[in-house]
């Protein structure tokens, strides 16, 4: 996992995900085997300084307000003062709160204790956030509205550790991912490697063939498929695409996209996760 980058951890039930995410925060401790959180033991309390942390359904002391809630946890950090007080309002404006930061947490919705708990996390602006399901119970604006927090963490040199089973969600926000399957990566690298695969290609569609045009199309692609008026083809690189599009031009064939070919996300995983043993 390379600084400043969304790291996405996926697996389906039991796979170890919370586990890991344990063993990283040293809530846990292993067994056997060891590992390292910039460059200290599991479980240093001299890493955790660094690092915040989203959980699953955080919960909080009832009857502090938001303010009340991040000064507490800003002091258990050794902050306080006007940094803090600063720190506060722009946390609470960052995740949505700020209008609401007199109200009581035993009042809050499922969402507003998810938002709460991103700007807990981040109290202490760590180098490293871990997040655990982060976008859950909140309504689809509420959910846009953390992604874009966790990009603009990534964009700030931070780095996110962010597990989900909504593969549709870290397909366009992770930069490389981890596929998890009963305590074993069965596939990780980055997100162009994963949805790439060894298959790499090149996809274009076109409208307009006539009899000929097509003929002359399958004699250029590796293979052509129809889709009621539009045709997509599949070449070996773009400049093969590119050279039958302009070849086809002058037929008055149109060129309706060209693309690399691309799995997705849950096409990968399924891949991975059902060549494991069960």
């Amino acid at each position: 996992m390379a600084k400043g980058q969304i790291f996405g951890l996926v697996g389906p039930n039991g796979s170890g995900k919370t586990t890991t995410l344990k063993l990283l925060l040293g809530l846990v401790f292993p067994t056997s085997g060891t590992g390292e959180v910039f460059g200290y033991p599991l479980g240093s309390p001299i890493y955790k300084e660094r690092i915040g942390f989203v959980p699953e359904g955080p919960y909080f002391y009832d009857y502090l307000n938001a303010v009340e809630l991040l000064r507490f946890y800003g002091s258990l950090f050794g902050l306080g003062g006007a940094r803090l007080q600063e720190r506060i309002e722009s946390l609470l404006k960052l995740v949505g709160m700020w209008d609401r930061r007199d109200r009581k947490v035993v009042n809050y919705s499922r969402g507003m204790l998810q938002r709460i708990g991103l700007a807990q996390a981040l109290i202490n602006e760590p180098d490293l956030v871990f997040m655990d399901e982060p976008t859950a119970g909140l309504d689809p604006i509420g959910a846009i509205q953390i992604r874009e927090v966790i990009r603009r963490l990534r964009d700030d040199g931070k780095t996110v550790f962010l597990c989900s089973h909504l593969l549709k969600e870290m397909e366009p926000l992770c930069d490389s991912v981890a596929i998890l399957n009963r305590g074993v990566v069965c596939r990780t690298g980055t997100m162009t490697e994963l949805l790439t695969g060894e298959d790499s290609h090149y996809v274009a569609t076109f409208r307009g063939l006539a009899e000929a045009s097509l003929q002359q199309l399958q004699s250029l692609a590796m293979s052509v498929e129809q889709n009621e008026e539009e045709y997509t083809a599949s070449f070996r690189d773009q400049s093969s695409a590119v050279t039958a599009a302009e070849t086809l031009a002058g037929s008055g064939v149109e060129l309706v996209a060209l693309q690399p070919y691309r799995l997705s996300l849950e096409e990968v995983f399924i891949d991975a996760v059902g060549g494991m043993p069960q």
